[in-house]
């Protein structure tokens, strides 16, 4: 079984739905407990960035996308988006919310913090 963390901004997307969306979702991130890898599709390049290494998985009649990272091992399944399929809208915020931890260190540190919590590891 693997433990879905969701970033801060994912667990907002979630507060934002609707009861009945929020359903739904809920249901599909209980899918990503048993063997992530293998569900939903895998992501690559798109116009507005590199999303290779994550991947989507489909809810509700298609209208959601969960965007999310498994980690190595498959233990830990990171959820970055969930959004909205129009327009392709959540995949850019996806490539806006990769972008800015990658250049905020303590967004990032607080992720890793998250990751080694969820591993049970030392924080450094």
């Amino acid at each position: 079984m693997a433990t879905i963390i969701l970033t801060p901004e994912a667990q907002d997307d979630v507060r934002a739905l609707d009861g009945s969306a929020r359903k739904l979702v809920v249901s599909g991130l209980n899918k990503l407990k048993d063997l992530p890898e293998q569900r939903g599709a895998p992501l690559g390049s798109r116009a507005s960035g590199n999303l290779t290494g994550l991947r989507k998985l489909v809810v509700g009649n298609r209208q959601y996308r969960i965007v999310y990272r498994v980690e190595s091992d498959g233990s830990i399944v990171v959820v970055w988006v969930v959004g909205s399929r129009v327009d392709a809208e959540c995949y850019d915020v996806a490539v806006a919310r990769l972008e800015m931890y990658s250049h905020r260190p303590e967004l990032r540190d607080m992720l890793r913090g998250l990751l080694d919590t969820a591993f049970d590891a030392p924080a450094d």
